[in-house]
């Protein structure tokens, strides 16, 4: 298993940010996120497409995964364990 603290330093802040903005708008609604709605909230102005290669690349890590081709992405298990984490303080 990958190392969530590794993993997270690897990330730049474009893939952390993207990262961040999938889960907490996939615990707000349940529903998967697209690049579409990402481009309007990112801090730094990207493309629709930047963003989807972002989101391939954390899927590549395993972090999130697309229930089917044309929609948006959700986090897998690791990446909410991951994102979770992150959040809470280490005793």
């Amino acid at each position: 298993m990958i190392d969530s603290r590794q993993l997270l330093n690897e990330m730049n802040d474009r893939s952390r940010e993207v990262f961040r903005r999938v889960v907490e708008g996939y615990l707000e609604s349940g529903d998967p996120v697209g690049s579409r709605t990402l481009t309007r909230t990112m801090s730094e102005k990207v493309s629709a497409a930047t963003i989807r290669n972002v989101m391939h690349d954390l899927e590549f890590l395993g972090l999130l995964d697309s229930p089917h081709k044309s929609a948006g992405r959700i986090p897998t298990q690791q990446g909410l364990r991951m994102f979770v984490d992150e959040k809470l303080p280490h005793l």
